[in-house]
């Protein structure tokens, strides 16, 4: 059962990236669609919680809550401040978001 922590681990693994790749898409102001962000995002995390656990590198019994905790708290500041940027940085992907 200890496997299940893998499940939060992807999800806030892969809205921590999206929130990163939206911020650096506003710094960086590129143009590029919500679409392909959330795809990239998903495709690393999945790679970034399965990857090391294949190779050996993490055993599964060092994932813990805490892991959880750290990753789930990065989704929220990063969130947090593309929502700051966003005011200041629009981009056409915000007209994407608008649309969902």
């Amino acid at each position: 059962m200890h496997w299940l922590i893998l499940i939060p681990c992807y999800f806030f693994g892969a809205m921590s990236l999206l929130a990163l790749f939206m911020l650096c898409s506003r710094l960086l102001r590129l143009r590029l669609p919500i679409d392909w962000l959330v795809g990239i995002a998903i495709a690393v995390a999945a790679v970034a919680v399965v990857a090391p656990l294949a190779l050996g590198v993490v055993d599964l019994h060092a994932v813990s809550g805490r892991a959880v905790l750290v990753v789930g708290l990065a989704s929220f500041v990063l969130t947090g401040i593309d929502v700051a940027v966003a005011r200041l940085l629009p981009l056409p992907l915000d007209r994407d978001i608008e649309r969902l």
